[in-house]
């Protein structure tokens, strides 16, 4: 057998598991929540901040302590925050 081969048959094994693995863990609303809502919260300070002015230095900065806050507070307390700010 050619090493062309060995790698044709690595391919649709690699997809199968990657798509097993997609189908396993995107039926999980915890692990989709925290992978696209924190990183499209993200995102969206990013371009807030950059519309507002701020340096790169102070957005990196932000972006940096959303991942300890989103690990220190739930949900529901980020949103009763924003509900109860003069913001």
């Amino acid at each position: 057998m050619s090493d062309d081969r060995a790698t044709v048959l690595a391919g649709p094994i690699f997809f199968y598991e990657q798509e097993n693995f997609m189908k396993e863990n995107i039926s999980s609303p915890e692990l989709t929540l925290n992978i696209w809502s924190n990183d499209a919260c993200r995102g969206y300070v990013i371009m807030a901040m950059q519309d507002c002015g701020f340096t790169h230095k102070d957005i990196s900065r932000v972006v940096n302590q959303l991942y300890g806050v989103f690990d220190l507070y739930t949900l529901n307390e980020a949103e009763q925050k924003y509900y109860n700010g003069d913001y």
